[in-house]
């Protein structure tokens, strides 16, 4: 896509978030943004993606972008599971994380009921819809494999599992003889690649979440005064808002980077960089904005709270640095 259409799809999705109301994924009718034309989708590219998810991070609303729109479309396209491809623009899955961060994890259990049926045992973080998610997809060990699962989330008890950003609809789901239907019996490449794509997609939201502290912090500085003066002009804020810059620059680079090399390592180090500079921009904005910045009702709290759950959305910070230090051939003391 050229660039001037990136600006307009920008344009566009930032309007639709202005409105409020609905999910924008329905508003802009992005259901499918990921998905194939052959299937009905619009075909298009990771570079759309993060686009859209940097302005969620502009506007942390509630959105199915990130389960539906990124996550159950790469799950399905890259597990070929091509007769529910026809749907997935309209559908609305919620979507497991633990078989994700962690493919081979017993977290969840499944035993064989015949037919292609299991039931499923133990616990899943899982990302949902604003509006109720019809089923959810679950990458699970299956055998001496990894298999893709869909489980009617009717039969399953659902609790909110985030009470700091309730909009981020992160759930927790318990499995009890759940049952569900495999629809692809080596799902491991494809459990690889909606991970990275959701690192991807979070580190776009946590860039989202930077720009926005900054620009807010940069507005204020200019207009509130102190001592007869603007507070942007004093050192202090000066160097807190020339570090936030280095950080947000940082972070749009090396997102850059991760999307154009279609490495996973790539994309956990997009993850890791954007996820500080969200944290320290937020952090920096409350403290730039003063007493107003300190109120709970001020909206730098809603940026921070959103750069601090999806922080620990995709497994801990230590355990990406960890990967991002194993790749580059670097082990811990532990290990030496």
């Amino acid at each position: 896509m050229s660039s001037d259409l990136l600006d307009d799809l920008r344009g566009s999705v930032r309007q639709a978030l202005s409105r409020g109301g609905c999910d924008v994924v329905d508003q802009l009718d992005v259901g499918g943004l990921l998905l194939d034309a052959a299937h009905g989708g619009l075909g298009m590219s990771e570079r759309e993606m993060i686009l859209v998810g940097e302005e969620l991070g502009r506007n942390p609303v509630a959105s199915s972008f990130l389960s539906s729109v990124v996550l159950a479309t790469t799950l399905l396209t890259e597990a070929g599971v091509t007769d529910l491809l026809a749907s997935a623009t309209e559908k609305r899955y919620a979507v497991a994380l633990t078989g994700l961060v962690e493919a081979s994890s017993d977290a969840v259990t499944a035993a064989e009921s015949g037919a292609g049926r299991y039931l499923l045992r133990g616990s899943a973080w899982a990302l949902t819809a604003p509006v109720a998610a019809e089923e959810l997809l679950i990458a699970a060990p299956v055998g001496d494999t990894v298999g893709l699962l869909v489980v009617d989330i009717a039969d399953v008890p659902v609790t909110l599992a985030d009470e700091l950003d309730p909009q981020r609809g992160l759930v927790c789901v318990e499995l009890d003889r759940a049952p569900a239907q495999l629809v692809a019996d080596n799902a491991t490449a494809a459990a690889r690649a909606g991970y990275r794509r959701a690192l991807l997609a979070v580190a776009a939201e946590q860039l989202g979440v930077a720009r926005a502290c900054l620009e807010m912090s940069v507005d204020y500085a200019k207009t509130r005064t102190q001592f007869g003066a603007p507070i942007g002009s004093f050192q202090a804020i000066k160097h807190r808002l020339a570090d936030t810059l280095l950080d947000v620059e940082m972070a749009a680079g090396v997102l850059e980077q991760a999307v154009s090399s279609c490495s996973v390592d790539d994309a956990e180090l997009a993850f890791v960089v954007g996820t500080r500079a969200a944290t320290s921009a937020a952090e920096s904005g409350i403290h730039i904005h003063g007493g107003t910045g300190f109120t709970w009702e001020h909206s730098a709290h809603w940026y921070l709270r959103r750069a601090l759950v999806n922080a620990s959305l995709l497994g801990s910070a230590a355990a990406h640095r960890e990967a991002i230090a194993a790749s580059a051939g670097i082990t811990s003391s532990k290990e030496s």
